[in-house]
């Protein structure tokens, strides 16, 4: 397992390193969604905590029971038969900086293994950067909208409009 996380990583950073056109902000955040996506996949809930907002963490009840609660979701997805078969990072991503931290909008799509099938599903995070963007974190915006944002991220300033969402995809197995 350490070696395949170990081969991963290489892979990701060479990846990232290959990417043109991203300003060194951008590259931070895709750096950061790249391994938060390694992370679920590979059931890494300490890169998973480290990627989590702080705040998010603190209305958790702390980092165990932040790590607990991602192990219930991961253990309720597998029991469904849900298991996360890949992602890819769309060309559209939009950025905005406000005092304390920057924002970043990356367009995703997801590809999940279900019973019967795949469900695709096109959605954003969002990476926040702070620390003069040294530091990045991922929020899924599944469940976000622009009335609630701002329990998540509190230095939210509307700059960035959230897409509206899309339905998931099924495509039924052969």
């Amino acid at each position: 397992m350490r070696l395949t996380l170990h081969l991963l990583s290489i892979l990701i950073i060479s990846f990232s390193t290959n990417l043109l056109g991203y300003s060194q902000t951008e590259q931070g955040a895709l750096d950061a969604t790249e391994a938060y996506f390694t992370a679920k996949m590979c059931d890494d809930y300490e890169t998973l905590l480290n990627l989590t907002l702080p705040d998010l963490i603190e209305q958790a009840g702390g980092r165990e029971s932040m790590k607990a609660t991602l192990s219930k979701i991961h253990d309720n997805q597998r029991a469904k038969g849900i298991v996360l078969q890949g992602y890819k990072i769309k060309q559209d991503i939009e950025q905005a900086k406000t005092k304390l931290e920057t924002h970043v909008l990356i367009p995703i799509v997801t590809i999940s293994k279900v019973p019967g099938g795949t469900v695709t599903t096109e959605g954003h995070l969002i990476a926040v950067g702070s620390d003069e963007n040294s530091k990045w974190h991922i929020v899924e915006t599944s469940s976000l909208n622009e009335f609630n944002i701002h329990k998540v991220i509190a230095n939210w300033d509307n700059t960035i409009v959230l897409p509206y969402k899309k339905a998931p995809v099924f495509k039924e197995d052969k």
